[in-house]
């Protein structure tokens, strides 16, 4: 299947092999404490005998992990792609991989007959920038046209950026705003991205008049979408001289995971909430990834702007995560920051493809738009007997 003769190897063998070769106190770092130590003492000569295990170090980790790559390939190991492309499986672990990104690198690797070398991380990619380069790139494979590929490539990448920047925006100055108020006023702080639960809660009753659907939503209990004020009660607290009961979306779920158990944290919580603390740390896991994945010294060098962003993101997605789970002017305040900040990188970093995007999809508003409208005339005019 991969042009490579088969053999019985245990693939998680290689690997660890590898790491003990280059990883983190692994041969190789010995081997170059080894040569610093004895540069010092100018003693190097009597090292030159093992001077060569160096350069066969850098070439056997990566080769074991191409071997163990291909020998996951055989066993239909999902990663064997992106392992191949040059990512350690340390860097993949528990991340969550668009699965047509894996089909295609697992595909283009598993035929000896396709050029896979587009796929190959290149010097200091991130994990970020390959998933966008690869998609882009596939485009290209499959359309022969590159100028698509880059096109494709291009918008992906803005049009996630315009999304990060309106939301780090919007969550950024939302919380700057809530603790302003809590210090001005003592006004009780909600954890952020909870609107649509205070809304629910406050409002569920009107859903029994829309018609068909409302019967049945209205047998939905409120606290499931919401979260329960019951068991938000468990995070109480002494305010102003009086103990104050918080409401579902006010409360510390790490309170009441302490004092009522997490069955109740998550009663509290509601789908709503939980849903968004799942995503924002799904979102500080890749970023962490990300980074670790990033060569830091080049990056640096090659786009400040870049490199910031990717830092400031995934500060704004912990922020963000802390801040949903248990809300309090620190975790609001440091949400606001580093939301803002991570908007001014994206702005500085991403104008011209924020700028693509935007004008891309308001283009394909417009035009959706008039489509529209000139459906309505039609259907008008059929339905009119006088036109």
């Amino acid at each position: 299947m991969t042009g490579k003769p088969n053999r019985v190897v245990n693939p998680n063998d290689l690997e660890q092999l590898a790491k003990l070769l280059d990883g983190r106190g692994g041969m190789g770092d010995r081997l170059g404490e080894a040569f610093t130590r004895a540069s010092a003492l100018g003693v190097s000569d009597k090292l030159s005998a093992i001077r060569p295990m160096r350069a066969w170090v850098s070439d056997t980790a990566p080769e074991l992990r191409r071997k163990a790559a291909y020998a996951r390939l055989e066993n239909d190991d999902p990663l064997a792609g992106l392992l191949l492309a040059g990512f350690t499986p340390e860097q993949l672990k528990n991340k969550e991989l668009p699965p047509d990104i894996l089909l295609v690198a697992n595909a283009t690797a598993s035929n000896s007959e396709l050029d896979d070398s587009w796929l190959k991380r290149k010097d200091g990619e991130s994990l970020d920038d390959w998933l966008v380069r690869v998609q882009g790139d596939a485009v290209t494979q499959l359309t022969g046209n590159e100028k698509l590929g880059q096109a494709v490539a291009t918008y992906i990448e803005g049009a996630a950026n315009l999304s990060a920047f309106f939301t780090s925006t919007t969550v950024g100055l939302l919380s700057a705003k809530s603790v302003r108020a809590y210090f001005k006023s003592s006004k009780i702080l909600n954890a952020p991205g909870t609107l649509t639960a205070r809304l629910i809660s406050g409002h569920w009753d009107k859903l029994s008049r829309v018609p068909r659907a409302g019967s049945w939503l209205a047998r939905v209990p409120t606290g499931v979408l919401a979260g329960s004020d019951e068991a938000a009660m468990f995070a109480g607290y002494m305010r102003n001289g009086a103990f104050y009961m918080p409401t579902a979306t006010e409360s510390n779920l790490l309170r009441v995971a302490q004092r009522g158990g997490l069955a109740n944290a998550a009663k509290a919580a509601g789908w709503i909430r939980g849903a968004g603390i799942v995503g924002s740390l799904g979102a500080t896991g890749w970023g962490v990834a990300n980074l670790a994945t990033m060569d830091h010294g080049k990056a640096w060098k090659e786009d400040k702007a870049k490199y910031l962003s990717n830092w400031t993101g995934t500060a704004f997605n912990a922020s963000l995560t802390a801040a949903m789970v248990a809300p309090n002017p620190v975790t609001l305040g440091l949400t606001a920051a580093t939301g803002l900040a991570y908007a001014g990188t994206l702005a500085w970093d991403h104008a011209d493809k924020i700028g693509d995007a935007a004008e891309w999809v308001g283009d394909k508003a417009e035009k959706a738009g008039e489509a529209i409208a000139d459906g309505a005339k039609k259907l008008g005019s059929a339905l009119n007997p006088f036109d």
